[in-house]
């Protein structure tokens, strides 16, 4: 690109281009992997036309962080010899052509309602709802004309809305181009391949390819996971127990998410050992207990990770396991970023290629189950949660060198928790029937409150 206020050179890729220029239909989605330049083939398209045609635009993304760290970025970069002035305060672009482009985010779709608009680019499009789609086209009609919408997103799934608007032959106000990460040549080389290692196979044919697949229960296969016994259990470097704690017991009306801790190993040759799973609906003592009598068992050589919720009572949470419950163990709470599915995606792409192993024990069906429901939709995934939580943890910090299949000469015997803790917990039942279920926990797990 040069300076010119007259000729702009953009390089972009065949995909890019007949997108920009496509006007034919109405609606025209981008459909591509990650890094396959959606949010840039939006910023050309909403350049080209802005300057070309005068009129009211519109700008959009899901929230205003990735508006500000996306398509706003990338359109004021390169459309800024063209550009008269960019009011933040307002959100508000003004070209030289004498558009005005409206940059707004759609957390909120109902705020979107108002403006005519001659046309509009909505980038990351599938992490919105179907509500602002609808919001948004009864929104296309400048002076008479019918608009236009421009949508870039990685695609979903086959029940996803984008889907049904987007990939359907039956629809003829539509219209979908497509593109690969690797279709990207200004991406660094090798970028896709480095992407598909920490994928499955079926993620990334959305992730990486840009298809529409039905994802449900594709993620991950049972047969991918290779049963051990404690004989063939390998040395291990690290070993880490992690919580994905809920608190909504079960009462025979609802079906809520389960407390799950699992404990897994990291092997000098690489592989992912899960080696222990909790998995249980408690009340918020319950899960004080599970998580003080497990921590004693498996001893001060493992360290705990916990998730940490978003916000102030997250925070609080973990300060208080670390204060009162976990107090001289190796704890540190975890707040992780991105959905849950990506996250998972590196224990899952471990799984595919057969590098973890499941220790065998009461516990292998349940997970097996669950592993092989997992996907967008399914109705839990406390234990692959936990799973995904513990490898993520050790991959950014090395924990413990060499702890042996079985105790060494040299180690250090875990050290119990004060009898006193039990007791304190046990003091805090509200109800006979939550004490019951308290010392049920501490009876399975060998223990007596002092």
């Amino acid at each position: 690109m040069n300076d010119s206020p007259h000729t702009i050179y953009i390089q972009a890729h065949r995909a890019q281009l007949e997108f920009m220029n496509h006007r034919t239909q109405p609606y025209v989605g981008f459909v591509g992997g990650r890094g396959a330049g959606k949010s840039f083939a939006c910023a050309m398209k909403l350049y080209k036309w802005s300057s070309a045609e005068g009129g009211l635009y519109g700008m959009y993304a899901p929230t205003f962080p990735l508006l500000n760290d996306t398509i706003l970025r990338v359109y004021l970069e390169m459309a800024r010899p063209h550009i008269d002035n960019y009011d933040k305060s307002r959100q508000v672009i003004r070209m030289h052509s004498g558009s005005e482009i409206l940059c707004r985010s759609l957390d909120d779709p109902e705020r979107a309602r108002g403006p005519s608009l001659r046309g509009a680019v909505w980038d990351e499009a599938s992490l919105c709802s179907l509500d602002a789609f609808d919001i948004l086209i009864g929104c296309l009609r400048y002076e008479g004309r019918q608009g236009w919408l421009a949508c870039g997103f990685t695609p979903k799934g086959l029940n996803h809305w984008t889907a049904g608007v987007f990939h359907n032959a039956e629809r003829t106000d539509s219209a979908i181009f497509h593109a690969r990460t690797s279709d990207n040549p200004f991406n660094p080389p090798g970028f896709a391949d480095t992407l598909r290692r920490q994928y499955t196979s079926a993620f990334a044919r959305q992730e990486i390819d840009g298809s529409f697949l039905n994802m449900g229960g594709n993620l991950m296969q049972r047969q991918w996971f290779r049963l051990i016994s404690p004989a063939e259990m390998p040395r291990l470097r690290a070993v880490t127990r992690y919580w994905d704690l809920a608190a909504t017991p079960e009462n025979g009306a609802n079906d809520p998410d389960w407390t799950a801790g699992a404990k897994v190993g990291r092997s000098e040759a690489g592989q992912w050992v899960v080696l222990d799973m909790r998995h249980r609906r408690l009340t918020p003592a319950g899960n004080e207990m599970l998580v003080a009598a497990t921590a004693n068992e498996d001893g001060k050589g493992v360290r705990i990770g916990m998730e940490e919720e978003g916000g102030a009572s997250g925070k609080s949470l973990v300060d208080h396991y670390r204060r009162r419950i976990l107090m001289g163990f190796n704890f540190k709470g975890d707040r992780p970023t991105g959905d849950k599915l990506v996250r998972a995606m590196p224990f899952a792409a471990a799984a595919e290629a057969g590098n973890v192993l499941l220790l065998k024990g009461a516990w292998n069906k349940e997970f097996l189950d669950e592993a092989e429901s997992f996907g967008p939709d399914c109705a839990h995934d406390d234990q692959i949660d936990a799973c995904a939580g513990a490898c993520n943890l050790m991959s950014a910090c090395f924990i413990r060198p060499h702890v042996g299949a079985a105790p060494s000469g040299d180690e250090v015997p875990p050290a119990p928790l004060p009898q006193s803790n039990y007791a304190d917990l046990l003091a805090q039942a509200a109800t006979p029937a939550e004490r019951a279920e308290l010392e049920k926990i501490l009876a399975e797990e060998g223990l007596v409150p002092a």
